[in-house]
């Protein structure tokens, strides 16, 4: 489950970066233009890049706190989409949603619900000053001791080493 490595495309602002609350040393950066990267404190160059990952621009970009191979993208258009590295095409989303029609969502964040150790919110801020909170499904947070391996074999950081010693040797 490797990545190819992807220089950092030219020109493009990053508008949002998420560190991965699992493997600190692995975020994501999310790209004007609508793209997102994968990459590694470790390297400057992005392990994955998603081009037109969504319809709009990125807005934000946010790991899952339950889930170490999940994360959710938010555009301009207010449509949150959900992607897994895990999935048989980490390239497509599993899950896309629209909020507001009118309004515009102008930041989004994950948070625990209280002490549940099970429980997460996505709270979202509206340019009319309103802001949603929502009760995140178990599809979205509930991890296995399974996927947390498989996750590991995907995000460890000790496969970025070997792909930095490759690129130095080109």
């Amino acid at each position: 489950a490797g990545f190819a490595a992807a220089p950092a495309p030219a020109g493009m602002a990053a508008t949002s970066i998420s560190f991965n609350p699992f493997f600190p040393k692995m975020f994501l950066c999310a790209l004007e233009g609508g793209s997102a990267a994968l990459y590694s404190t470790d390297s400057s160059l992005a392990l994955r890049r998603w081009d037109g990952i969504t319809a709009g621009d990125v807005v934000c970009i946010r790991w899952s706190l339950g889930r170490p191979s999940l994360f959710f993208v938010l555009d301009d258009r207010c449509y949150i989409t959900t992607f897994d590295l895990l999935s048989k095409t980490p390239t497509d989303p599993i899950h896309v949603e629209q909020f507001g029609k009118k309004e515009r969502i102008t930041s989004f964040e994950l948070a625990k619900a209280g002490d549940s150790p099970s429980q997460y919110l996505a709270s979202l801020a509206y340019d009319d000053g309103r802001t949603d909170v929502h009760l995140l499904s178990d599809e979205f947070v509930a991890c296995s001791a399974e996927e947390m391996e498989e996750a590991r074999g995907v995000l460890d950081p000790r496969p970025v080493e070997q792909l930095r010693e490759m690129v130095m040797r080109l």
